[in-house]
């Protein structure tokens, strides 16, 4: 028989055997706790971030470091809120799914084998929102946060301040007569900055004796 004609011998092959899977290792509450702080202190600094481009974007206000601290400790009570209504969600999760078994048909099916993770989940969701409640009191750490969430609030703004230039600026072709008006560009560019300047003092007067810090800002 040509040898294009032989059959080949089919393997049989054993049934996939799920308990021959290695066992990932079981985290930690130590390991868990760090990176659902690190989450929550990232969650937060983007959204001070947010209030500060807002701010930034809505009028002449300038940033003030202790308005920033502020608006940070806000946060933190927003984000320690929020742990706690998940440590509390964790908790009536295990209770029903202690009464249930089989295996989950989604990742929101919670039977009795995943009642040691909601326990975990729901301590360290706890011990977040407590250590964060402690960190708003600690003026050092709110000055902190607010300056990293101002630096990255000013690194966004100018990366779209960049990209608008890179748009909509002409390419402007540096010769000898460039060169020979920059001097009288930089005296007219002195002169708008003043007068900008002047008159945003003038409208801070107003509202300084209007009493109303914000300038009727919307929000």
């Amino acid at each position: 028989m040509p040898f294009w004609r032989r059959k080949r011998a089919r393997r049989r092959f054993k049934p996939f055997d799920r308990t021959l899977l290695p066992q990932p290792p079981e985290s930690t509450f130590e390991q868990t706790f760090a990176e659902g702080l690190l989450v929550s202190e990232s969650a937060g600094r983007m959204a001070l971030k947010n209030r500060i481009i807002v701010m930034a974007l809505r009028g002449e206000e300038p940033y003030d470091a202790d308005r920033a601290a502020a608006a940070a400790r806000e946060v933190l009570f927003e984000l320690t809120r929020e742990m706690d209504q998940v440590a509390e969600w964790s908790a009536s999760e295990r209770e029903s799914a202690a009464q249930r078994e089989g295996r989950a048909v989604n990742q929101h099916d919670y039977h009795r084998a995943d009642t040691r993770n909601l326990r975990l989940r729901e301590r360290v969701n706890a011990a977040v929102a407590k250590r964060l409640w402690e960190l708003r009191d600690d003026s050092d750490y709110l000055a902190e946060f607010a300056e990293r969430a101002r630096e990255d609030a000013w690194g966004e703004i100018a990366a779209a301040i960049d990209a608008r230039l890179d748009r909509d600026w002409p390419q402007i072709e540096v010769d000898e007569t460039y060169e020979r008006e920059r001097d009288e560009r930089l005296r007219n560019l002195s002169l708008d900055l003043d007068r900008d300047l002047r008159e945003a003092a003038r409208r801070r007067e107003e509202r300084d004796e209007l009493d109303d810090a914000f300038g009727a800002w919307p929000g």
